[in-house]
């Protein structure tokens, strides 16, 4: 393995510097026309994160397309995908297989960018639906779903930010009697290198606030030691990428009934 450069230690930092400085003027200027802002910090928060996705999610989707064709397309029936962002996994879903696309999204200001890109990507309107709870939320997101079964669950870069991902996992798990799949693509901790790893635990304090996400997360350790599963299949992104601070683990998951 080479070594690890000041550069690989460091490079995180500029792409915050890039973020921030898309995200912060957008954010400022809607509270000049929405003062309330200012008083709801949840809200701000909401449109701040909607300001970096803005900016970073068509080149957060690019990067990882190659891993998404060969990852998504499996998917079938009712998709229940977790943390869905603007929606761009819809454009990698088979409409053939998929009968229902649900998106479970806390932050209502990007569910206009979701129903846009799941209507590009051939889904009908009354084929989607929005659930605008957190993913540790299970007993309300059961609920709404009102009963009904989900076939696949997909999780894109979105359990790095989840507190508790083993108890999220599970909660949807027993509310579901279905024998459902699991593909999901996320950045963990970098095992490889434990430098890298010592770097990611550095650094997550900064990001974390500004990305809603963990760099150190062993999120790949998390979902595989969980007692539920028939099949499971770990490996890496496609292509196979050097060690790195946001270093890609991809899995394939299918639950015991």
């Amino acid at each position: 393995m080479a070594s690890v450069t000041w550069f690989d230690r460091f490079a995180v930092l500029l792409d915050l510097f890039y973020i921030l400085k898309a995200a912060i003027p957008p954010t400022i200027s809607a509270t000049f026309t929405q003062p309330s802002l200012l008083v709801h910090p949840r809200r701000l928060q909401d449109v701040f994160f909607q300001n970096v996705w803005a900016f970073m999610g068509y080149g957060v989707d690019a990067a990882g397309a190659e891993t998404k064709q060969a990852l998504l397309p499996a998917a079938y029936g009712v998709v229940l995908e977790i943390g869905a962002g603007h929606g761009h996994s819809c454009k990698y879903l088979d409409t053939t297989r998929v009968t229902r696309y649900i998106a479970l999204e806390p932050n209502t200001q990007i569910h206009e960018h979701i129903t846009a890109n799941a209507v590009k990507a051939g889904f009908e309107p009354a084929q989607i639906q929005i659930i605008s709870y957190g993913a540790e939320e299970t007993d309300k997101i059961l609920d709404a779903l009102g009963g009904e079964q989900v076939d696949t669950l997909v999780s894109i870069l979105s359990l790095c930010g989840i507190p508790d991902v083993k108890k999220s996992v599970a909660g949807l798990e027993q509310g579901s009697q279905t024998r459902w799949s699991v593909p999901l693509y996320e950045h963990v901790r970098c095992d490889p290198s434990p430098t890298l790893a010592w770097w990611q635990a550095v650094w997550t304090p900064i990001c974390e606030p500004i990305l809603g996400c963990r760099l150190d997360k062993p999120t790949h350790h998390i979902i595989d030691a969980l007692d539920i599963w028939e099949d499971r299949n770990l490996e890496g992104k496609v292509p196979e990428e050097p060690p790195n601070l946001l270093w890609h683990r991809v899995g394939r998951y299918r639950k015991k009934l």
